[in-house]
Protein backbone atom coordinates (compact mmCIF):
# COMPACT_ATOMS: atom_id res chain seq x y z
CA UNK A 1 0.00 0.00 0.00
CA UNK A 2 1.37 3.31 -1.15
CA UNK A 3 1.49 6.54 0.94
CA UNK A 4 -1.22 8.94 2.07
CA UNK A 5 -0.62 12.68 1.67
CA UNK A 6 -1.95 15.72 2.90
CA UNK A 7 -1.48 19.09 1.03
CA UNK A 8 -2.40 22.32 2.36
CA UNK A 9 -2.27 25.62 0.42
CA UNK A 10 -4.43 23.03 -2.20
CA UNK A 11 -5.86 25.96 -4.23
CA UNK A 12 -2.70 28.22 -4.68
CA UNK A 13 -0.49 28.53 -7.96
CA UNK A 14 2.28 26.14 -7.11
CA UNK A 15 -0.44 23.87 -4.86
CA UNK A 16 -2.30 22.51 -7.53
CA UNK A 17 0.64 22.30 -10.15
CA UNK A 18 2.05 19.85 -6.95
CA UNK A 19 -1.59 18.07 -6.59
CA UNK A 20 -1.51 17.63 -10.47
CA UNK A 21 1.92 15.37 -9.90
CA UNK A 22 0.49 13.80 -7.25
CA UNK A 23 -2.71 12.78 -9.23
CA UNK A 24 -0.89 11.40 -12.25
CA UNK A 25 2.62 10.00 -10.31
CA UNK A 26 3.30 7.10 -8.29
CA UNK A 27 4.29 8.92 -4.96
CA UNK A 28 1.26 8.35 -3.22
CA UNK A 29 -2.52 6.36 -3.54
CA UNK A 30 -4.30 8.98 -1.95
CA UNK A 31 -4.03 12.85 -0.87
CA UNK A 32 -6.06 15.11 0.49
CA UNK A 33 -5.98 18.61 1.04
CA UNK A 34 -7.17 21.61 2.21
CA UNK A 35 -7.17 25.36 1.26
CA UNK A 36 -10.05 28.59 1.76
CA UNK A 37 -10.12 28.89 -2.08
CA UNK A 38 -11.62 25.72 -4.39
CA UNK A 39 -9.24 24.48 -6.67
CA UNK A 40 -9.83 25.05 -10.40
CA UNK A 41 -8.60 21.23 -10.91
CA UNK A 42 -10.60 18.14 -10.20
CA UNK A 43 -8.51 14.76 -9.21
CA UNK A 44 -9.04 11.48 -9.56
CA UNK A 45 -6.78 10.43 -6.32
CA UNK A 46 -7.63 13.41 -4.13
CA UNK A 47 -9.90 15.24 -1.62
CA UNK A 48 -10.51 18.56 -0.96
CA UNK A 49 -12.01 20.27 1.74
CA UNK A 50 -12.78 23.87 2.17
CA UNK A 51 -10.72 24.91 5.34
CA UNK A 52 -8.82 27.74 7.46
CA UNK A 53 -5.26 26.02 7.74
CA UNK A 54 -5.36 27.59 11.35
CA UNK A 55 -8.37 26.39 12.59
CA UNK A 56 -9.00 23.04 14.17
CA UNK A 57 -11.04 21.62 11.48
CA UNK A 58 -7.87 21.53 9.69
CA UNK A 59 -6.04 19.68 12.36
CA UNK A 60 -9.03 17.24 13.63
CA UNK A 61 -9.01 16.37 9.52
CA UNK A 62 -4.97 15.94 10.17
CA UNK A 63 -5.36 13.35 13.01
CA UNK A 64 -8.09 11.80 11.70
CA UNK A 65 -6.88 11.07 7.70
CA UNK A 66 -3.27 10.27 9.57
CA UNK A 67 -1.01 10.90 6.85
CA UNK A 68 2.49 9.61 6.12
CA UNK A 69 3.25 12.93 4.56
CA UNK A 70 2.42 16.35 4.86
CA UNK A 71 2.96 19.21 2.64
CA UNK A 72 2.50 22.64 4.14
CA UNK A 73 2.00 25.25 1.50
CA UNK A 74 -0.75 27.56 2.28
CA UNK A 75 1.18 30.92 2.80
CA UNK A 76 -0.10 34.59 1.82
CA UNK A 77 2.11 35.70 -0.18
CA UNK A 78 0.02 38.64 -1.20
CA UNK A 79 0.68 41.69 1.24
CA UNK A 80 -2.35 42.74 2.75
CA UNK A 81 -3.33 45.29 4.80
CA UNK A 82 -4.35 43.15 7.73
CA UNK A 83 -1.24 41.54 8.92
CA UNK A 84 -2.87 39.90 11.97
CA UNK A 85 -4.79 37.95 9.08
CA UNK A 86 -1.43 37.42 7.34
CA UNK A 87 0.37 36.12 10.53
CA UNK A 88 -2.40 34.49 11.51
CA UNK A 89 -2.44 32.31 8.49
CA UNK A 90 1.91 32.40 7.81
CA UNK A 91 2.85 31.47 11.30
CA UNK A 92 -0.27 30.07 13.68
CA UNK A 93 -1.29 28.06 10.31
CA UNK A 94 2.22 26.25 10.58
CA UNK A 95 1.76 25.79 14.05
CA UNK A 96 -1.27 24.30 13.40
CA UNK A 97 -0.74 21.81 10.92
CA UNK A 98 2.70 20.39 12.28
CA UNK A 99 1.02 19.91 15.71
CA UNK A 100 -1.77 17.77 14.17
CA UNK A 101 0.88 15.92 12.04
CA UNK A 102 2.71 14.80 15.01
CA UNK A 103 -0.19 14.16 16.94
CA UNK A 104 -1.79 12.10 14.16
CA UNK A 105 2.10 10.05 13.77
CA UNK A 106 3.05 11.56 10.15
CA UNK A 107 6.35 10.43 9.75
CA UNK A 108 7.59 13.14 6.92
CA UNK A 109 6.65 16.86 6.45
CA UNK A 110 8.26 19.27 4.26
CA UNK A 111 7.48 23.05 4.67
CA UNK A 112 8.19 25.63 1.82
CA UNK A 113 9.95 28.60 3.40
CA UNK A 114 11.48 31.13 1.51
CA UNK A 115 14.64 32.69 0.44
CA UNK A 116 13.38 36.15 1.56
CA UNK A 117 13.78 34.43 5.43
CA UNK A 118 17.37 34.78 5.46
CA UNK A 119 16.23 39.08 5.46
CA UNK A 120 17.80 41.49 2.81
CA UNK A 121 20.69 43.06 3.81
CA UNK A 122 23.51 45.40 2.64
CA UNK A 123 26.14 43.49 4.07
CA UNK A 124 24.63 39.88 2.94
CA UNK A 125 26.81 37.08 1.58
CA UNK A 126 26.49 36.28 -1.79
CA UNK A 127 25.42 33.54 -2.41
CA UNK A 128 23.61 32.62 1.22
CA UNK A 129 24.16 29.34 1.86
CA UNK A 130 21.92 27.28 4.46
CA UNK A 131 24.51 27.36 7.07
CA UNK A 132 24.36 31.30 7.03
CA UNK A 133 21.78 32.61 10.14
CA UNK A 134 18.13 33.89 9.53
CA UNK A 135 18.03 37.28 10.21
CA UNK A 136 14.24 38.78 10.38
CA UNK A 137 13.69 41.54 8.01
CA UNK A 138 12.74 44.24 10.68
CA UNK A 139 9.42 45.55 8.91
CA UNK A 140 8.34 43.38 5.52
CA UNK A 141 5.75 41.25 6.74
CA UNK A 142 6.04 38.03 4.51
CA UNK A 143 10.11 37.69 5.05
CA UNK A 144 9.41 38.26 8.77
CA UNK A 145 6.86 35.76 8.93
CA UNK A 146 9.01 33.07 7.46
CA UNK A 147 11.76 33.94 9.67
CA UNK A 148 9.77 33.40 12.38
CA UNK A 149 8.31 30.04 11.00
CA UNK A 150 11.76 29.14 10.42
CA UNK A 151 12.52 29.68 14.10
CA UNK A 152 9.50 27.28 15.10
CA UNK A 153 10.71 24.90 12.51
CA UNK A 154 13.96 24.44 14.20
CA UNK A 155 12.52 24.10 17.66
CA UNK A 156 9.90 21.10 15.86
CA UNK A 157 12.74 19.42 14.62
CA UNK A 158 14.36 19.15 18.25
CA UNK A 159 11.19 17.85 19.89
CA UNK A 160 10.21 15.35 17.14
CA UNK A 161 13.49 13.53 15.78
CA UNK A 162 10.81 11.05 14.82
CA UNK A 163 10.20 13.15 12.16
CA UNK A 164 11.66 13.61 8.67
CA UNK A 165 10.94 17.29 8.78
CA UNK A 166 12.79 19.39 5.56
CA UNK A 167 12.08 22.84 4.35
CA UNK A 168 12.72 24.83 1.08
CA UNK A 169 13.59 28.23 0.45
CA UNK A 170 12.66 29.18 -2.78
CA UNK A 171 13.63 32.26 -4.55
CA UNK A 172 11.19 34.62 -6.37
CA UNK A 173 9.03 31.89 -8.38
CA UNK A 174 8.14 32.61 -11.47
CA UNK A 175 6.19 30.87 -14.74
CA UNK A 176 3.46 31.11 -17.23
CA UNK A 177 0.95 31.27 -14.64
CA UNK A 178 2.13 33.63 -12.05
CA UNK A 179 0.04 36.92 -11.08
CA UNK A 180 1.61 38.92 -8.04
CA UNK A 181 3.43 41.89 -6.67
CA UNK A 182 6.41 41.02 -7.84
CA UNK A 183 5.82 39.77 -11.58
CA UNK A 184 3.53 42.78 -12.21
CA UNK A 185 6.45 44.86 -11.10
CA UNK A 186 8.17 43.64 -14.34
CA UNK A 187 4.72 44.10 -16.36
CA UNK A 188 3.80 47.73 -16.24
CA UNK A 189 4.20 49.95 -19.16
CA UNK A 190 7.22 51.63 -17.92
CA UNK A 191 10.16 49.95 -16.37
CA UNK A 192 11.74 51.17 -13.22
CA UNK A 193 15.45 51.14 -13.03
CA UNK A 194 16.54 51.30 -9.70
CA UNK A 195 19.58 53.67 -9.58
CA UNK A 196 23.03 52.80 -7.83
CA UNK A 197 21.12 49.08 -7.47
CA UNK A 198 22.47 46.14 -8.62
CA UNK A 199 22.18 43.30 -6.54
CA UNK A 200 22.23 39.79 -7.87
CA UNK A 201 18.23 37.68 -8.69
CA UNK A 202 17.20 34.47 -9.42
CA UNK A 203 13.62 33.50 -10.32
CA UNK A 204 12.65 29.53 -9.73
CA UNK A 205 10.32 27.90 -12.44
CA UNK A 206 7.29 26.78 -10.73
CA UNK A 207 7.83 23.43 -12.26
CA UNK A 208 10.96 22.78 -11.00
CA UNK A 209 9.73 24.18 -7.76
CA UNK A 210 7.28 21.00 -7.78
CA UNK A 211 9.84 18.52 -9.05
CA UNK A 212 12.39 19.93 -6.33
CA UNK A 213 9.51 19.13 -3.31
CA UNK A 214 8.88 15.64 -4.51
CA UNK A 215 12.68 15.22 -5.16
CA UNK A 216 13.42 16.09 -1.07
CA UNK A 217 10.33 13.84 -0.18
CA UNK A 218 11.74 10.88 -2.22
CA UNK A 219 15.22 11.07 -1.06
CA UNK A 220 14.11 11.60 3.05
CA UNK A 221 16.27 15.08 3.08
CA UNK A 222 16.20 17.00 6.75
CA UNK A 223 16.54 20.19 7.53
CA UNK A 224 16.65 23.09 4.83
CA UNK A 225 17.37 23.70 1.03
CA UNK A 226 17.84 26.62 -0.84
CA UNK A 227 15.93 26.40 -3.87
CA UNK A 228 17.24 28.74 -7.20
CA UNK A 229 19.20 28.04 -10.53
CA UNK A 230 22.89 29.10 -10.29
CA UNK A 231 22.36 31.99 -12.06
CA UNK A 232 21.63 35.26 -11.56
CA UNK A 233 20.08 38.27 -13.71
CA UNK A 234 19.70 42.04 -12.49
CA UNK A 235 16.75 44.80 -12.76
CA UNK A 236 18.86 46.38 -15.53
CA UNK A 237 19.07 43.00 -17.88
CA UNK A 238 15.51 42.31 -17.50
CA UNK A 239 14.47 45.82 -18.32
CA UNK A 240 16.71 45.21 -21.27
CA UNK A 241 14.70 42.55 -22.23
CA UNK A 242 11.19 43.69 -22.09
CA UNK A 243 12.91 46.73 -24.30
CA UNK A 244 10.97 49.01 -22.55
CA UNK A 245 11.78 52.83 -21.41
CA UNK A 246 13.15 52.38 -18.35
CA UNK A 247 13.38 55.76 -15.84
CA UNK A 248 16.00 55.94 -13.19
CA UNK A 249 14.82 56.11 -10.09
CA UNK A 250 16.84 56.97 -6.50
CA UNK A 251 15.93 54.82 -3.51
CA UNK A 252 14.01 57.90 -1.70
CA UNK A 253 11.55 58.30 -4.68
CA UNK A 254 11.24 54.65 -4.86
CA UNK A 255 10.12 54.49 -1.20
CA UNK A 256 8.25 57.26 -1.57
CA UNK A 257 5.47 55.89 -4.43
CA UNK A 258 5.53 52.58 -2.63
CA UNK A 259 4.34 53.65 0.12
CA UNK A 260 2.19 56.57 -1.37
CA UNK A 261 0.37 53.91 -3.82
CA UNK A 262 0.19 51.22 -0.63
CA UNK A 263 -1.24 53.57 2.02
CA UNK A 264 -3.74 54.82 -0.74
CA UNK A 265 -4.51 51.25 -1.92
CA UNK A 266 -3.95 51.93 -5.60
CA UNK A 267 -4.58 49.05 -7.73
CA UNK A 268 -0.48 48.89 -8.82
CA UNK A 269 2.32 48.12 -6.88
CA UNK A 270 0.01 46.36 -4.20
CA UNK A 271 2.97 45.86 -1.51
CA UNK A 272 4.61 48.19 0.97
CA UNK A 273 7.93 50.34 0.93
CA UNK A 274 9.71 47.99 2.86
CA UNK A 275 9.75 44.94 -0.29
CA UNK A 276 12.15 47.43 -1.53
CA UNK A 277 15.08 46.19 0.43
CA UNK A 278 14.69 43.42 -1.47
CA UNK A 279 14.98 45.15 -5.19
CA UNK A 280 18.35 47.43 -3.28
CA UNK A 281 20.19 44.43 -1.09
CA UNK A 282 21.34 40.85 -2.24
CA UNK A 283 19.89 37.79 -0.84
CA UNK A 284 20.75 35.70 -3.78
CA UNK A 285 20.53 31.83 -2.49
CA UNK A 286 23.24 29.20 -2.99
CA UNK A 287 21.47 25.53 -3.95
CA UNK A 288 24.57 23.48 -4.45
CA UNK A 289 23.54 21.46 -1.50
CA UNK A 290 20.61 20.49 -3.27
CA UNK A 291 22.14 20.21 -6.11
CA UNK A 292 24.77 17.50 -4.36
CA UNK A 293 21.79 15.42 -3.62
CA UNK A 294 21.10 14.88 -7.22
CA UNK A 295 18.49 17.44 -8.17
CA UNK A 296 19.29 19.26 -11.53
CA UNK A 297 17.36 22.43 -12.54
CA UNK A 298 15.57 21.95 -16.24
CA UNK A 299 15.37 26.26 -16.15
CA UNK A 300 18.04 28.93 -15.73
CA UNK A 301 16.73 32.23 -14.61
CA UNK A 302 17.62 33.42 -17.82
CA UNK A 303 14.99 31.40 -19.19
CA UNK A 304 12.71 31.29 -15.70
CA UNK A 305 11.88 34.93 -16.50
CA UNK A 306 11.78 35.31 -20.63
CA UNK A 307 8.95 33.07 -20.11
CA UNK A 308 7.35 34.59 -17.61
CA UNK A 309 8.07 37.98 -19.69
CA UNK A 310 6.50 35.97 -23.15
CA UNK A 311 3.21 34.87 -20.94
CA UNK A 312 2.75 38.21 -19.84
CA UNK A 313 3.16 39.67 -23.28
CA UNK A 314 6.54 41.80 -22.33
CA UNK A 315 8.76 40.08 -25.09
CA UNK A 316 8.25 38.24 -28.49
CA UNK A 317 8.00 34.91 -28.90
CA UNK A 318 11.36 33.60 -30.35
Amino acid sequence: MGKTVFVTGMAGYLGERLCRELDRGDFCDRFFGVDVKTPLSKYERGVFRRLDVAGGETAAWIREIRPDVVIHMAFMVQQVHDEGLMHRVNVAGTKNVLSASAAAGTRQILVTSSGTAYGAFPDNPVPLKESDPIRRHPHFPYARHKAEVEAYLSEFEAAHPEISLSWVRPSVIYGPSVDNYISRLFTLPVAMSPVGSAPPFQFVHEDDVVRAILFLLEHGARGPYNLAPPDTVTIKEVNRLTKKLAVPLTAPVMRFFFALAWRLRLPVLKVPESFLDYVFYPWAVDSKKLMDLGFRFRYSTAETIAIMLRAKGCISRP
